[in-house]
């Protein structure tokens, strides 16, 4: 049964017992007033529906559900968790709440451990954002840090390294050993002074540029890098950047082919929740 349901039900009950308590009340008013038994009756049924309807508004108001998805993201994940991005109205898509979990705990040699770890994995982004994939359990990453940090000790580096993944900095490949960064990565970068490419604008042109292209033959949508590139008017780093991040969002998908360009990804094509974010 719908929520809808049950409160039509309720309130129809409710009607039921008000007028049952109205005509037995007019019955006994009938005894002591001149009046008749319908009159006094279709008087109390009046004042008791209007009583009920009143109650009725007030608890509606007061017990109004929350959307599904009000504890969510606009690109479909859990608030609580900042793997994915807030928009904080500045037309950059940055979250401010980059530090969750265990992270929160580190000291200041981890801390400053775990900061470097961001730098780089960021730098290998920017590098080539759809194939930026660490070696299996980020053993690459992992074996920069100790080069880097040869005065603290092996132990600091995995505590370092296990609870970045575990709040949100990383995340497992689907169907792979292999670990990718997480927008959560990319928004503490920021906070550490990288320069971010992401823009809502160029996401925006991205989507319309897809759509229009769904729209078009529905059957294959898929725009190829270069055309997209091309439509949307922006740099290539800007492009692949902000694309990234709508497929993280999962408003867009790419593929990539053995021969695939530059980019890491050769055709991408709007899906249906990027669909509907853009319509």
């Amino acid at each position: 049964m719908s929520v809808g349901q049950y409160v039509t039900e309720r309130f129809i009950g409710k009607l039921i017992l008000a007028w049952l308590a109205a005509l037995i009340l007019a019955g006994i008013g009938t005894v002591y007033t001149p009046f008749s038994l319908v009159e006094i009756a279709g008087v109390i049924g009046m004042l008791g529906t209007l009583g009920i309807l009143a109650i009725q508004v007030h608890n509606t108001s007061n017990n109004r559900v929350e959307p599904e998805d009000a504890g969510e993201y606009v690109d479909g994940t859990d608030r609580s968790d900042t793997s994915d991005d807030v928009v904080n109205g500045d037309g950059d898509g940055v979250s401010t709440e980059h530090d969750v979990g265990a992270t929160e705990g580190l000291s200041a040699t981890e801390r400053r451990v775990q900061n470097e770890l961001i730098r780089e994995s960021y730098c290998r982004f920017t590098e080539q954002p759809f194939t930026f994939w660490p070696s299996p359990q980020g053993e690459r990453l992992r074996s920069y840090l100790n080069d880097e940090f040869e005065d603290v000790d092996e132990d600091v580096i995995d505590k370092v390294w296990r609870f970045s993944k575990d709040d949100g900095f990383f995340k497992r490949r689907p169907g792979k050993r292999s670990l990718t960064i997480t927008p959560t990565t990319l928004w503490r970068a920021k906070e550490l002074g990288e320069e971010l490419l992401l823009n809502d604008a160029v996401q925006d042109e991205i989507l319309d540029v897809l759509l229009q292209s769904y729209r078009s033959d529905p059957t294959y949508p898929r725009v190829d890098r270069d055309e997209l590139i091309e439509a949307v008017g922006r740099s290539s780093d800007v492009v692949d950047h902000n694309l990234w991040l709508l497929r993280e969002k999962g408003y867009v998908e790419t593929q990539a082919y053995i021969n695939s360009s530059d980019g890491g990804y050769s055709e991408a094509e709007i899906t249906k929740l990027g669909r509907q974010v853009s319509q």
